[in-house]
């Protein structure tokens, strides 16, 4: 018997082993990508939202946290709220131009909606004490333990300064000039910085 028949048995039973796969395992990879497209096409939503959809992928989707701004919390208000110093949705501060004297003059304009009440004072003391009074000195004579180092600082209760007006103050406070840093980043309460200007025209003997 030659070589070709002894192999010819073998080579049959390959073929019908191939012959007889179940056709279930062909379709199982074909039904699942379908089945995956359906639910992508569904309110033509997106893949991962699609994948949300089947049961036993929710688990960690749908577990028990608390997601940013859901509520209710305490008295209604949402869990988490914007840190201080957010910009809110309506927008932040205009900017007070010191540089022209169109600027200046709209700064000039501007009222102090704070009354120098003793709070007010003892406020913007408090603030000044933490702020101002390393370059100013505490009595706002521009000595203080790093003036040396500046070069120069202004005398607060010199007569120039005493003849600005209390929103070109604030505005320097805010914006900062020269050597001057800006504090409107840091002292961001605006009622703050009036605070201040109620203090510093206290220590001109205003």
């Amino acid at each position: 018997m030659s070589e070709r028949v002894r192999r010819a048995p073998c080579a049959v039973r390959r073929r019908n082993a191939r012959r007889h796969v179940p056709r279930t395992a062909h379709r199982a990879p074909r039904t699942v990508a379908l089945a995956i497209l359906a639910l992508a096409s569904v309110s033509c939503t997106t893949l991962d939202r699609a994948v949300g959809k089947v049961p036993w992928f929710t688990t960690m989707r749908d577990q028990a946290a608390v997601r940013p701004f859901e509520g209710p919390g305490r008295n209604g208000a949402p869990y988490f709220l914007p840190p201080a110093g957010s910009v809110p949705t309506t927008g932040r501060e205009d900017s007070l131009d010191l540089t022209t004297p169109a600027g200046v003059k709209i700064i000039d304009a501007k009222r102090n909606p704070v009354a120098a009440t003793d709070s007010s004072i003892a406020r913007g003391r408090a603030i000044y004490d933490e702020y101002c009074v390393v370059c100013h000195g505490p009595q706002g004579q521009g000595d203080g333990t790093v003036a040396g180092k500046m070069g120069y600082v202004p005398n607060l209760t010199m007569d120039l300064t005493k003849s600005r007006s209390d929103g070109y103050l604030y505005a320097i406070l805010r914006h900062g000039r020269g050597i001057m840093p800006r504090y409107g980043d840091k002292i961001r309460d605006p009622r703050d910085r009036w605070n201040v200007v109620n203090y510093v025209r206290r220590l001109q003997g205003r």
